[in-house]
């Protein structure tokens, strides 16, 4: 009857979670011509995403070891129940006579027994049970840590179509500019007021940006795709970035690492993994020391005593203490000591390592966020210098001065300071993300921010 009912909750769990994701999925949205946005494929992913599905079910495994460490303390009951159908053949000898008689007897034979233990100390048990509990927290961390991840995947898939789509919309004005440009210059060269091979670079420019245009149009495909995968859904079109002035590097380097060292969860995972295998060593060392338990014991037997002889109907009642003593196991118990300890050196020497990369990719993301956040002004500037260049190169060209080759080569030099401002504003973001991350302090709270700069029309 429980099975049952836990699977009916379960299917009743799935229809609620499917009937949610028809209603909010992006392919859903999409009919009423609106993108989807970064938030609405964030809350996606947590609810399909099979990595956190697999962690979830890491915290279920460790709940039930943990479960399983805490039946050793609780009260044990059995029954036992036999029934035996029997023949006795016996031999008897009159001791005055000495004459032999063969006795046959068939009978049926019962017995049972309830049996019940409790444990009244058992320390090895007992802190095997509180290494199962921190366990439990560590897959819980794990949990956390994943999700972070996880964000940071999807934020870094949704940009990169963003950067892909900006592009395509920087190439496709400088193609509708090439295009006029180059009807310009045949008109001109069948006044004979432009040479042939002005005309040739120009064409062979406008080719140059389709050929570059069917590499931006793969790479928003393949960021779509990408996309795909983490949600689990097909999505036509995402939100676009729509504020133009981004905000600073929040506080400070040091600030953000002595909190990362801290709550971070990776880091607090392995500092639980750290106090589980700390457990296990006094459990181990525990083996060393009595157990002590309460027995009850009640028997019923009906032909069912030593070797099922024919008895009367008997009840025994037993309560006693079992005392357990050990005193050699061939050398099981030192060696399951060592090997406790071994994991504990292990585990710590991994919480020294992943501290270190903390430290370090903490310290990176706040350098990389600060030099982002000067290279957004910076590329800016330098597009407002290349415009100013191409313009100069254009009037040249118009009046003689200045070669086409040179024109080119500047609206050249202006598209790819577009594409550098574009990819220098999502890294930045990159970077903001990477910052909460390896601090350990992204939540949903800061993809809901980031969303916000984000416009579905």
């Amino acid at each position: 009857m429980i099975a049952r009912i836990t699977n009916n909750t379960t299917m009743y769990t799935r229809f609620l979670l499917v009937l949610l994701l028809m209603i909010t999925s992006p392919t859903a949205e999409a009919a009423d011509g609106r993108p989807a946005t970064l938030l609405q494929l964030y809350d996606l992913a947590l609810a399909t995403n099979p990595i956190l599905e697999g962690r979830k079910y890491s915290i279920v495994q460790a709940e039930a070891q943990q479960d399983q460490a805490r039946s050793k303390l609780l009260p044990q009951a059995s029954a036992t129940g036999f029934i035996s159908w029997n023949e006795l053949n016996q031999e008897s000898t009159n001791a005055f006579t000495q004459q032999t008689t063969n006795f046959t007897s068939q009978y049926q034979g019962l017995r049972g027994v309830v049996q019940a233990r409790q444990a009244l100390f058992d320390l090895a048990s007992y802190r095997a049970y509180e290494g199962a509990g921190l366990t439990v927290k560590q897959a819980e961390q794990d949990l956390a840590d994943a999700r972070m991840s996880l964000a940071t995947d999807l934020v870094d898939r949704y940009l990169e179509f963003l950067q892909a789509n900006d592009e395509a919309s920087y190439v496709q004005s400088e193609l509708d500019l090439t295009d006029g440009d180059t009807q310009r210059i045949r008109r001109m060269y069948e006044r004979a007021m432009a040479k042939v091979t002005d005309l040739y670079e120009v064409e062979a420019y406008y080719q140059t940006l389709k050929t570059r245009e069917l590499e931006i149009h793969n790479a928003k495909a393949v960021a779509l795709e990408k996309v795909r995968e983490v949600v689990g859904i097909s999505v036509a079109d995402l939100a676009r970035l729509a504020k133009e002035e981004l905000p600073p590097v929040p506080g400070q380097s040091d600030q953000w690492v002595a909190e990362a060292v801290t709550h971070h969860p990776a880091i607090q995972a392995l500092q639980h993994a750290m106090d589980a295998t700390a457990k296990s060593i006094a459990s181990q060392w525990a083996n060393h020391l009595p157990q002590l338990s309460l027995q009850m014991a009640g028997i019923y037997a009906k032909n069912g005593g030593f070797d099922n002889r024919q008895l009367e109907p008997y009840t025994v009642g037993t309560l006693g203490l079992q005392l357990n003593m050990p005193l050699y196991s061939g050398g099981s118990v030192k060696a399951g000591e060592r090997e406790a300890i071994a994991r504990f050196e292990m585990t710590k020497y991994k919480h020294l390592q992943k501290q270190r990369e903390i430290e370090r990719e903490t310290r990176t993301a706040y350098l990389n966020a600060q030099t982002g956040y000067s290279r957004i002004a910076s590329t800016a500037r330098e597009v407002d210098a290349r415009v100013k260049a191409r313009d100069g190169q254009q009037r040249g060209y118009d009046l003689g001065a200045s070669t086409i080759v040179a024109l080119l080569e500047s609206k050249k030099n202006l598209l790819k300071s577009r594409f550098a401002y574009a990819r220098a504003r999502y890294d930045y973001i990159r970077s903001l993300v990477a910052l909460r991350v390896w601090g350990g302090t992204l939540t949903r709270t800061d993809v809901e921010e980031i969303n916000s700069w984000l416009a579905r029309s």
